[in-house]
């Protein structure tokens, strides 16, 4: 984890980076949103990162947050 402050500003660790990228992943996996979909990518990247800043960051917490954002 990164020091106090840092997630907070958008700053994220190889970690963090790699959470959210799986949590995004499986999202578009679900809902047959393919890697040149990048606006339909970036909407889910959205609400799964909003989630994280949130604090809400258990992997099921960051794909319902993803599959929220793409209902």
């Amino acid at each position: 984890m990164l020091p106090s402050g840092l997630a907070d500003a958008g700053v994220y660790d190889a970690k963090d980076m790699a959470a959210i990228r799986s949590a995004v992943e499986a999202v578009c996996a679900e809902l047959g949103i393919d890697r040149e979909d990048s606006e339909g990518r970036e909407r889910i990247a959205m609400h799964v990162m909003r989630s994280w800043a949130l604090g809400r960051r258990t992997p099921l917490g960051l794909v319902q947050a993803g599959l929220d954002g793409a209902a």
